[in-house]
């Protein structure tokens, strides 16, 4: 019975482990689309890329980003930005992983 407890106690931990991990690895972001074209702006793009992308304990996240256009409310829709880390520019693709509504839902990567 007690190795039942302590390997419950275990998995509980390293569930618990997981779960941070997931949330400290989170580069997601919400935004709301607007206007005609159903999109979210260009510069809250540029803003949220900035305020959150960064990969914990690897690489802090970007100086600036700039993006040649707002992010369509489609799935899918990738814009191609341009993303500056301590001096060195690198492409940042940023993806919309989900749109409920008004609500859209993206994720960011750079490419090599």
């Amino acid at each position: 019975m007690k190795r039942i407890v302590i390997a419950l106690a275990a998995a509980a931990v390293l569930a618990g482990g997981v779960v941070v991990a997931w949330n400290v690895f989170d580069n997601s972001s919400v935004a709301t689309a607007s206007g005609a074209d159903h999109t979210v702006p260009r510069a809250e793009v540029e803003k949220q890329a900035k305020e959150n992308y960064a990969i914990p304990f690897f690489q802090d996240g970007p100086q600036s980003v700039s993006c040649p256009s707002g992010l369509r409310a489609k799935m899918d829709y990738t814009v191609e930005c341009s993303a500056v880390f301590k001096g060195q520019t690198k492409k940042m693709l940023i993806s919309v992983t989900g749109v409920h509504g008004d609500r859209v839902s993206f994720d960011y990567g750079l490419t090599k």
